[in-house]
């Protein structure tokens, strides 16, 4: 789980680990500067991708 800003950075460090089909869940950016309650719906709309990604099934 990443945000926008890092998701170069996060595909290169993934590519030399050996890990180049790493799955990311990429969140929007910034989001320390966003109200709690943003924040918290920004949650809410991902969590079911999270969780697919995790492979849970329910």
């Amino acid at each position: 789980m990443i945000t926008e800003e890092f998701v170069t950075i996060a595909t290169r460090i993934s590519a030399l680990k050996g890990h180049a089909s790493l799955r990311r869940l990429v969140l929007p950016y910034p989001l320390e500067t966003r109200e709690e309650d943003e924040c918290r719906a920004i949650a809410r709309e991902f969590y079911p991708q999270l969780l697919a990604l995790l492979g849970v099934t329910a």
